[in-house]
């Protein structure tokens, strides 16, 4: 299955909304609140489903700061400390790394559904993603909160007959 990514205007998600509403009542007065405004402590309920991105460099590469524990089970592996290009996202790849890019650009929340089939194991994976953008100077993007609800995350044959 190539993949497919389909941009939303706004969550459908009830449990992405209350991220987003969090992550408005840390801006003060920029496009976006800076990483030490965001408390791990309140996002208790989104921390199993939160990463974190480092945007680095001009060209804007993504490495994966954080990957909450519900969604390395539901990836079926940690991502913390990769690169977003290194990771298995199947034909998606590019259209997921474009839509970040976007929120570095544009310097606003970005939202949208993904579903495709990992290379590695088989696994499927259908989730909605919002990405928000944090920034350290209120000018640029330095790091992306996104918040995922997995609709579906399924191991295949192929999958458990490797392990």
């Amino acid at each position: 299955m190539p993949g497919i990514i389909e941009p939303l205007d706004e969550p459908v998600s009830n449990f992405l909304w209350g991220l987003r509403e969090y992550w408005l009542s840390k801006r003060t007065e920029g496009f976006a609140p800076p990483r030490s405004a965001i408390d791990p402590a309140e996002m208790k309920p989104w921390l199993p489903y939160v990463a974190l991105l480092d945007v680095v460099g001009p060209a804007a590469l993504f490495r994966v700061r954080l990957f909450g524990t519900g969604l390395v089970e539901a990836y079926g592996q940690d991502l913390t400390g990769k690169w977003m290009h290194e990771c298995d996202l199947n034909f998606v790849l590019f259209d997921l790394i474009a839509q970040m890019v976007r929120v570095v650009r544009e310097r606003r929340a970005n939202t949208l559904r993904a579903r495709f089939t990992k290379h590695t194991d088989g696994r499927y994976l259908d989730y909605e993603r919002m990405a928000l953008p944090l920034s350290n100077d209120g000018e640029h993007v330095n790091m992306i909160l996104c918040g995922y609800t997995i609709n579906e995350a399924v191991a295949t044959d192929m999958e458990t007959n490797e392990s």
